[in-house]
């Protein structure tokens, strides 16, 4: 038991550290725009929502299309954003698949959880054209705090690119209407980048299938030898340590919305008496 316990260790490792920081935000995100509506009241969070799904959507919804291409699914349909449906939905993909063809099954946990990673590649994107030592220097600092274990040291990192945003943006490093532009970016797709009750029951079928290949992974890597199991999660820490950096940075994105909507409320009550 003791000479298997490692690649058990490996095995749960795997599955948490692939998929937990990619969960964890859509579903942070997605409650924390619950919140915002319920504080700002519904019809006004359904405005806002809406303007800022000007850009978030698109994004939201090209990130489904392309792990639809990666894993072989046909698209059937696509709206990148309908403002007006009479269904509520701001946009969605249809697609059709083999249902006896495994990668097309696996691919579905990945379509589902495919608003993630364009929302995360954008932000990264936005963070480089707008605030590029910034990043450069958040990102460093992750490196570091990767090499060390430290994750926690890679959240509380987040809340310091604020001033160093802010510093370098009126250092006229970078013209102010781009940085400002980067910021809108920013904001918007951290809106839209949660997963809809859709998104989890779609990517949720496919669990099954997703264990059985980390088992596989894990079977192989064991063959091996525990070189492997280091290269390995040294390759997963990576993973998990710059996904939870972006994460940082589109959940920090998505708590300061929280501030003006607070005021809202403050006012409405005011208002109310």
């Amino acid at each position: 038991m003791a000479a298997v316990l490692p690649y058990i260790l490996f095995f749960l490792r795997t599955v948490l550290c692939t998929l937990g920081p990619v969960v964890l935000c859509g579903l942070s995100v997605w409650l924390i725009r619950k919140c915002f509506c319920a504080l700002v009241g519904p019809g006004m969070g359904r405005g806002i929502i809406l303007g800022t799904s000007i850009v978030g959507t698109p994004i939201h919804e090209l990130g489904h299309a392309a792990m639809c291409l990666l894993f072989g699914h046909k698209i059937t349909e696509m709206a990148l954003w309908q403002p007006h449906s009479n269904n509520g939905r701001l946009g969605f993909v249809t697609h059709r698949y083999n249902p006896r063809n495994p990668y097309h099954q696996i691919g579905n946990l990945f379509i589902g959880l495919g608003p993630i990673f364009s929302g995360l590649g954008i932000v990264t994107l936005a963070l480089w054209c707008g605030f590029p030592r910034t990043l450069s220097t958040y990102f460093a600092s992750a490196r570091v705090h990767i090499g060390q274990g430290k994750f926690f040291s890679i959240l509380s990192n987040g809340f310091s690119m604020l001033p160093k945003m802010w510093g370098e943006a009126v250092a006229g490093g970078r013209p102010l209407v781009l940085c400002l532009f980067a910021v809108i970016i920013i904001f918007a797709v951290s809106q839209h980048i949660s997963l809809s009750p859709e998104d989890i029951k779609g990517s949720a079928r496919a669990l099954p299938l997703y264990g059985l290949l980390v088992l596989i992974v894990t079977v192989v890597v064991g063959l091996i030898g525990s070189p492997a199991v280091r290269a390995a999660d040294a390759a997963l820490g990576l993973f998990t340590g710059y996904t939870t950096a972006l994460f940082m940075v589109v959940l920090i994105a998505s708590l300061l919305q929280l501030a003006p909507a607070f005021l809202i409320l403050i006012i409405r009550k005011i208002a109310g008496r």
